[in-house]
């Protein structure tokens, strides 16, 4: 009976503990949060990809879910699979799911709510980690804490997302170890499956770091690996990745043709950077609070500044990492950092962990991070380790930025002091805070020192610097609240939305203008001008053909007016500039569009030569012709003609006449009267959903109408009830045969690879029910008494005492319970 209450009174006691960990990183980035959420009227307005992408992408995708439209979804740049866009984002994350249950006008008011739990949650999966290494439970805490609030976390709060996978990676290890050590059996499968799911991106990082741990873990007496115990985790990751393939299968195959991840290292670019300041900016961001998103401070770069560079743990720096490193040699988690540090530095190994990967990328780090603050709770609760080393390097490289900001540059034929970081105040700040820590750690272990209380008020420190570097970070990205003011009433808030509006039966397309970039998504209006990395192949071919950039966004300038008569764009919103208000009628560059109302402070043009969806040409140009016409005449040729390879000339070319040579070049006025003519040749009608669309033609000759929807493997088509080709036309978009008469035209999109995906899923859960249930029969799990310790130091009688005064443990109060009971 004694033994039974004493083990409850523990497993109460450790549950408060993970309880304690959840609160400190949701309330320590809550603190940060709500006075910015107070100046912006209860809204978490940050700046750049949070609000460009995060903000919009949450309620386009909430819309999407509550109403069932998982299909094709038409507010995504000019279309795009719901599922393989998204899934990068948010799809498969557990926070995103949380907001479908709320009301579409509270989902923006719950981000900020959501990044603070995934804080909390970051902070609770990796102190379950390293409390399996440490002793002391508040060691564990502070590890937890470091590595939920490192340099990487605050970096990425700029894309938000990132959180989802840190929050949960922890458990993956913990899987691990569980299934190796204490043959628990099943947990690594559903930790792969929900990492799998939550982002595919990160996922092939997670697999080569899983690797490199196994192997140098299996180099560790407390890890008892066998061969069979290897081939059960594999077994459990294939069984896992199934599970993950309703989500995962298509968004492989959605993004697997994407000229972003075609892109490979070759020659010297494999073994050296070509940016010199990249190696800096690495070392800088382990000692130092990192810079912010976009904006590299010290090492300013034009390159990779959106490449997540951090790894700075707040308070202690590198300190305790060092002192391990230089104390426990032949320690598992010195050879797993060694090894993270040299595929940081040569760029082959570091795209090893994006698929290899031409593009640079540091966001990866968030794995070795988490060793690095299980290497400073260790270094915090073995008293053999003693710091000093580790200090007086920290001190030696903050010194060294710190006189390397004092460098002096020369612009315009002049010196310069004091002007070597980009914004040195900012840098200062941060140099200041990271040379406070320093102090404030080497205070705390000079008390461990004396025998006095450490531990507890370590963990009270580490929180308070985890606060401040925090704020060090986002007050200096966030906007400033009248600029944050101006974007809500602009963009977010309901009451402002813009009196025009799509319906099924009525569709149309909207532009923007630039510094936009998404608003429309908050309208429930298609447009051209998006921000998303993840759409169809066949838009960034389109681009391309036309000379236009399209990595990361479509941004296709008023240059490119004929454009907006080929993609059906109705209006365009220009967005008023406060200082430049006058009398006089607005104007734009963009022929056939007009003037019409402001409101929310965006002038409103009509396209008075809109075209609507579904057309015909009565002339094509070959692809061949289309390769040697110059760039800056393609876009207007669009209207004109339709772009058509040798087989379908072959098969369609008698329907149409092919373009004269001398009818390439347009005319502004030639291209108002084009459109004229395709108007005159549109759909009657046109109706869409997220499983396609219908439209309704009459034809006084055979002909292919065009419909300007990128061109995708799951689009089939009936006309008439019957199947038809889809074609591949204009570079990147589809069209179909069509007899003369009355034409019933119906478009059908089902997502590639999303039954077989579900299929796989469903025997993914039945194969690894069928493990579990065979596992119950045979696999014998190890018993309480038995659990292998993972702790590798040892520890006195008096240092048992010294650490249980520092937990300040309920056991003297326990004991008395019992006395009194007795």
């Amino acid at each position: 009976m004694k033994h039974l209450t004493l083990r409850r009174s523990c497993l109460r006691d450790e549950l408060r503990r993970y309880l304690l960990a959840f609160l400190l990183g949701f309330g320590s980035l809550l603190v940060v949060v709500i006075p910015i959420m107070i100046a912006d009227g209860g809204y978490f307005i940050y700046y750049g990809d949070y609000n460009s992408q995060q903000i919009p992408f949450y309620n386009l995708a909430n819309d999407a879910v509550r109403s069932g439209s998982l299909g094709w979804n038409w507010y995504t740049d000019l279309g795009a699979n719901f599922i393989g866009s998204y899934a990068f984002y948010l799809l498969g994350s557990p926070f995103f799911w949380i907001t479908t249950i709320l009301p579409r006008s509270w989902v923006t008011f719950s981000m900020p709510f959501l990044l603070c739990l995934k804080h909390g949650i970051a902070s609770l999966t990796a102190y379950a980690y390293i409390q399996r290494f440490v002793r002391n439970k508040d060691a564990a805490l502070i590890g937890g804490m470091l590595y939920a609030f490192s340099g990487f976390q605050l970096f990425n709060i700029f894309f938000n997302h990132f959180q989802d996978v840190t929050a949960f990676f922890p458990l993956l290890l913990i899987a691990m170890e569980e299934c190796v050590n204490q043959n628990r059996r099943g947990v690594f499968a559903l930790s792969v499956a929900l990492l799998a799911m939550i982002n595919y991106f990160f996922f092939t990082g997670q697999v080569v770091f899983l690797v490199l741990y196994f192997t140098v873990r299996c180099f560790s007496k407390d890890f008892h690996a066998t061969p069979k115990k290897f081939f059960i985790l594999l077994l459990e990751a294939v069984i896992g990745v199934m599970i993950a393939c309703a989500i995962l299968l298509p968004a492989a195959l959605a993004v697997l043709e994407n000229n972003r991840v075609s892109e490979h290292l070759y020659g010297m670019d494999m073994v050296a950077y070509n940016d010199r300041t990249r190696l800096w900016r690495i070392l800088l961001s382990l000692f130092m609070i990192p810079d912010v998103p976009a904006r590299p401070n010290l090492f300013s770069s034009d390159n990779a500044k959106w490449a997540s560079i951090g790894g700075y743990l707040p308070l202690f720096s590198m300190a305790g990492v060092l002192s391990f490193l230089k104390q426990r040699d032949g320690h598992w988690a010195k050879r797993l950092t060694l090894i993270c540090a040299v595929c940081a530095c040569v760029p082959i190994l570091n795209s090893a962990f994006y698929a290899l990967n031409g593009s640079y990328y540091a966001r990866w780090f968030y794995m070795p991070i988490l060793i690095l603050a299980l290497m400073t709770a260790y270094a915090l609760d073995n008293r053999e380790i003693q710091w000093k080393y580790g200090f007086r390097i920290c001190f030696g490289f903050m010194a060294a930025f710190g006189l390397i900001s004092l460098l002096p540059t020369k612009e315009d034929d002049k010196v310069k002091w004091f002007s070597f970081a980009e914004y040195p105040l900012h840098f200062y700040l941060v140099l200041a805070i990271c040379i406070g820590g320093l102090l404030v750690g080497a205070y705390l272990l000079r008390r461990r020192q004396k025998r006095k209380l450490f531990m507890r008020l370590t963990l009270i420190y580490t929180t308070g610097f985890c606060i401040a570097c925090t704020m060090t970070v986002v007050y200096f990205g966030t906007f400033a609240p009248t600029r944050a003011h101006t974007y809500v009433d602009q963009a977010i808030d309901p009451e402002q939305e813009t009196s025009v509006f799509v319906s099924e039966d009525d569709f149309f397309r909207v532009d923007i203008s630039e510094n936009c970039d998404n608003y429309p998504m908050f309208w429930k209006l298609p447009c051209m001008r998006t921000f998303h990395s993840i759409v169809p192949t066949s838009i960034m071919e389109f681009y391309d053909s036309l000379g236009i950039t399209r990595d990361v966004a479509s941004r296709a300038d008023t240059s490119y007016y004929a454009l907006r008569g080929l993609f059906s764009v109705k209006y365009y919103f220009k967005q008023e500039e406060i200082m430049m208000l006058s009398d006089t009628e607005p104007t734009i560059d963009l022929p056939g569009f007009e003037y019409e109302t402001t409101e929310n402070r965006f002038q409103r043009f009509c396209n008075t030569a809109y075209v609507p969806m579904g057309f015909t040409f009565d002339t094509y140009v070959s692809e061949s012709t289309w390769n040697g016409t110059a760039k800056n005449q393609r876009t207007n040729l669009l209207m004109r003609a339709l772009i058509l390879s040798d087989e379908q000339i072959d098969q369609y070319g008698d329907w149409m006449q092919p373009l004269s040579t001398k009818d390439v070049r347009m005319t502004e006025t030639d291209y108002l009267a084009e459109c004229g003519e395709r108007a005159a040749s549109a759909c009657d009608t046109f109706s869409y959903d997220s499983d396609g669309f219908e439209a309704t033609i009459t034809l006084d000759s055979p002909n292919l109408v065009f419909f300007s929807v990128p061109y995708d493997d799951g689009w089939s088509a009936t006309v008439n009830g019957k199947p038809v080709s889809v074609e591949k036309v204009d570079i990147g978009f589809i069209a179909v045969p069509v007899e003369a008469g009355d034409n019933t035209i119906v478009f059908t999109y089902e997502t590639p690879g999303l039954k077989a995906g579900i299929w796989i899923t469903l025997s993914g859960v039945v194969l690894l029910v069928g493990y579990l249930l065979i596992c119950h029969k045979i696999v014998k799990r190890t018993p309480a008494n038995e659990v292998i310790s993972c702790i590798d130091y040892p520890e006195s009688a008096e240092a048992a005492a010294l650490a249980a005064l520092e937990e300040q443990t309920d056991i003297e109060s326990i004991s008395e319970a019992q006395e009194k009971n007795k």
